[in-house]
């Protein structure tokens, strides 16, 4: 189904950034861009996995 294929995609994007973000290779501040390049793209699914992987990174600070 789209709406499967549409889940995945997010998810794997997420993966990408929460990965990137959790080495150090990405920095909070830098998902701004991200963001403002997915929108002008519009890759709206690049967009939601930069999102959900900022609030899972920050839910993983907040526990320490």
């Amino acid at each position: 189904m789209i709406e499967d294929d549409y889940k995945l995609l997010i998810e794997e994007h997420k993966d990408n950034f929460l990965l990137s973000l959790r080495l150090g290779v990405l920095k909070v501040d830098e998902l701004r861009i991200l963001m403002e390049h997915f929108q002008e793209e519009e890759n709206y699914e690049a967009c939601q996995g930069v999102v959900n992987a900022y609030v899972e990174f920050k839910k993983e600070l907040d526990e320490y």
